[in-house]
């Protein structure tokens, strides 16, 4: 039983590492400019 909660823990803490990682990289793109808009049009 000990096995099973231990491989349930890995897989939880895998896809909270995934899920931090995901929503680190999406606060970055929104908060960074874009370079198509920081171009002036020619």
């Amino acid at each position: 039983m000990d096995a099973i909660l231990g491989l349930l823990g890995l897989i939880v803490f895998a896809a909270c590492v995934i899920v931090l990682a995901a929503a680190m990289t999406w606060v970055v793109v929104k908060l960074s400019p874009g370079r198509n808009k920081a171009q002036p049009k020619s």
